[in-house]
């Protein structure tokens, strides 16, 4: 069977949660032979090793640690958090113990807009990041998976703020937005990980997007759907800009869900798994409520 069968996820939180539990299905199939995760603390991770996964504490300051933990490694999957250079810089070591480890795939923290060749601005650090692994002769694979439909709908930080019946959005709402759950993203990442041959799989772009839909459209259906009112909130786009221009980032991801909110033609989605069938994108944020 194609495809690789020992994994390090480096991150359990957030997206990484759902990552090992997808392998944990796979493991459980016999698909999967091994599962390291790389963490920083014990802490709290019993149950992970209860079911059958290998918790390390790695110091990504160490190269030999990471080295150590990476022994037998197949694919590493980096799910860690943030969108900045400081953030993702524990990345680097990461990838260069991975290639001296002989890891043969190395999956960076994507998981959002399409960041090839953007050399400045926000997603500048994640471009430089695998950048970084072609230059380290390391094989890649990027997944692309436009917004989080089970998470930003409840990040009041954010102006979404679904608990309360509230959501801010600029101009009218009713640009297109790529939305995928981080439990289909989990299930894209580990089939194709799992299920494809290198050739498919080595320095790769995968785009995935579980559904393309307005806020504006998504609110009333949830209303539909759950009989719950939300009130929209629309921000002038000159206000929006003027804030976005200043680097707040709330206005700055609301002027990517109004004007630049998918990253490629439909067409283009979804193709490595013509049977992936997502979920929609209310179905996600009923479910996170539950």
């Amino acid at each position: 069977m194609p495809g690789y069968k020992n994994f390090a996820v480096a991150g359990a939180g957030g997206l990484g949660n759902f990552i090992i539990d997808e392998l944990l299905r796979k493991k459980a199939a016999g698909n999967v032979h091994k599962i390291v995760v790389l963490t920083r603390s014990m802490q709290g991770k019993d149950a992970l090793a209860a079911k059958g996964v290998e918790p390390i504490v790695v110091d990504y300051n160490s190269p030999d640690a990471l080295w150590s933990a990476l022994q037998g490694v197949d694919v590493v999957i980096s799910t860690v958090a943030g969108r900045s250079g400081p953030v993702l810089t524990v990345q680097e070591p990461l990838a260069e113990a991975a290639k001296a480890a002989g890891v043969k795939l190395f999956v960076p923290s994507e998981f959002g807009g399409d960041t090839i060749n953007h050399k400045d601005g926000p997603l500048a650090a994640k471009n430089a990041q695998h950048d970084k692994l072609t230059q380290l002769g390391l094989p890649w694979a990027l997944f692309f998976t436009g917004m989080f439909s089970d998470y930003f709908w409840n990040q009041p930080f954010l102006g979404f703020d679904l608990n309360n019946g509230k959501v801010e959005v600029a101009g009218m709402g009713s640009g297109l937005v790529s939305w995928t759950s981080r439990k289909d993203i989990a299930r894209y990442v580990v089939y194709a990980t799992t299920s494809l041959p290198p050739s498919k799989l080595h320095n790769h772009v995968f785009k995935i997007e579980g559904e393309r839909t307005s806020v504006k459209k998504v609110v009333a259906e949830y209303e539909v759907r759950t009989g719950e009112k939300v009130h929209i909130t629309c921000i002038p786009m000159d206000e929006v800009k003027k804030k976005a221009a200043s680097g707040d980032f709330k206005s700055l991801l609301q002027l990517v869900f109004e004007l630049d909110g998918t990253y490629g033609r439909e067409e283009e989605m979804n193709v490595d798994w013509p049977d992936f069938n997502p979920e929609t994108v209310v179905d996600a944020m009923v479910s996170s409520k539950a």
